[in-house]
């Protein structure tokens, strides 16, 4: 039996994302608000900057990906990235937040790119994290463990964004808006970095550089090969596909609950304190959320949670705009049970890299894990695009008077598109066949190739 992870290990593993989710949760639910409000972007040209950038964020994926699983560097295939890419993260990702005096169109240009090379950044680091798993443990239960501690860590770190960035962001902003966010984002950078620089030192001896590496039959893998994974790996395939939609669906209302707060029920003062509950249910969803997992089943557990949350959008639909309490609640509900599904993605990605190895006799396992960050990236750019789009299509103009009917079609953006999303991704996720039977047939079977080609 494999040796069980230490703490200190597991826990660095979590805090790492714990360190990033700092950073991102600033640029999900304020980046939108930040183009249109302070930096004065109509919602048209924020679509497009969304689309233009999120598409190239995109592509990098596969980009990083591939270069993740070919290239060996001194420390590592994996941990090698954990200790220069954050610097360049925390760079563009504050650049991305910086109100210069431009003129408007290379003030679009400009803030555009920022965005590009900020996010290109982090899939190295975010790709290479995800990826480090595959070397961390080959126990099916410890990997379910180090996926489950990252996504508590993750939730842990949206309490302390609601209880004190959102207090940071908004005592910076007393003087100046554009400032605020400036330094907001860049103190969040600098614990971005050394969030991934502790992750790095504490699982030194973990992976090392192995020139024999390249010379194994697994992984002597090609571009060609590489990106045949993903194309007959049909498991990847659907994991995939329905993962776009479910993260569509939390991005969606995520980006918005700000505009929600703010001009239909008129408290945007109350965004701390729905941030601060929904982030203490999603914790708590975190601890338990292992126990429904091992008790249904990765697939099960998928379907309950994402028919939960659509009714709770539906319901979002019909309730929301009565309070801000009504607002919050309604959200919390739907989270107790919609968030199960959230720590076991990076297992279940790891699942299908297995599937990959036996299917193919490639280990291509760096390429697939870096597939976790691609239906995050494009449900990411997608409710970026959709709600510049959707402003736009409403006639929004910043700071104005919303009528009731703005403010019914602002709600139908913010709850029919998220519940339409979860359906699509329910009817996605019925076709997934990896259980836990055949994942240990599968688990056994790789192990004797790989154990076949270090004799080779």
């Amino acid at each position: 039996m494999e040796k069980k992870l230490p703490g200190i290990v597991v826990n660095s593993y979590g805090a790492a994302n714990f360190s990033l989710s700092l950073m991102m949760s600033l640029g999900m639910m304020y980046y939108s608000i930040f183009l249109t409000d302070v930096a004065m972007i109509s919602p048209l040209h924020m679509g497009i900057i969304m689309s233009v950038a999120g598409t190239i964020d995109t592509i990098s994926i596969f980009i990083s990906g591939s270069m993740i699983q070919k290239i060996q560097m001194r420390w590592g295939q994996f941990r090698s990235w954990f200790l220069f890419i954050p610097v360049t993260t925390f760079i563009f990702f504050t650049l991305s937040f910086t109100n210069l005096p431009l003129s408007y169109m290379m003030k679009i240009v400009y803030l555009t790119l920022a965005f590009i090379i900020g996010h290109i950044s982090l899939n190295f680091a975010f790709n290479a994290h995800m990826g480090f798993i595959s070397v961390m443990s080959t126990d099916l239960k410890e990997r379910l463990r180090i996926s489950a501690r990252n996504i508590q860590f993750g939730m842990a770190s949206q309490i302390v964004f609601s209880l004190i960035i959102i207090k940071l962001l908004n005592y910076f902003s007393l003087q100046s808006p554009s400032w605020g966010y400036f330094y907001t984002v860049a103190i969040l950078g600098i614990i971005q970095m050394f969030g991934y620089w502790n992750l790095f030192y504490q699982t030194r001896g973990y992976e090392k550089y192995d020139p024999s590496k390249r010379l194994d039959s697994s992984n002597n893998i090609t571009l060609w090969e590489i990106v045949k994974q993903v194309m007959v790996n049909r498991q990847l395939q659907i994991l995939m596909a329905a993962d776009v939609m479910y993260q569509l669906a939390l991005f969606s209302l995520l980006n918005m609950a700000i505009y929600f707060l703010k001009y239909i029920i008129g408290n945007e003062g109350w965004m701390s304190w729905h941030t601060l509950a929904t982030s203490i249910v999603s914790f708590v969803t975190s601890l338990y959320a292992p126990v429904v997992i091992n008790l249904l089943g990765k697939k099960k557990t998928y379907l309950v949670a994402t028919a939960w949350g659509v009714a709770s959008y539906l319901l979002l639909r019909a309730f929301g705009a009565s309070s801000e309490y009504y607002f919050t609640g309604i959200i919390c509900l739907g989270s107790f049970i919609f968030g199960t599904a959230g720590p076991m993605r990076q297992a279940m990605y790891m699942d299908a890299a297995e599937y990959g190895y036996y299917k193919t006799g490639k280990d291509a396992s760096a390429f697939t894990m870096s597939m976790f960050t691609l239906p995050i990236k494009i449900a990411s750019s997608l409710a970026g695009a959709i709600a510049g789009f959707g402003l736009s299509f409403i006639g929004y103009v910043a700071g104005m008077e919303v009528t009731g009917e703005v403010a019914d079609k602002l709600a139908d953006i913010i709850c029919y598109i998220p519940a339409g999303c979860g359906i699509l991704a329910i009817l996605i996720i019925s076709f997934y066949s990896l259980n836990e039977t055949n994942m240990t047939k599968i688990m056994e079977a790789n192990k004797l190739k790989r154990a076949a080609a270090k004799l080779q």
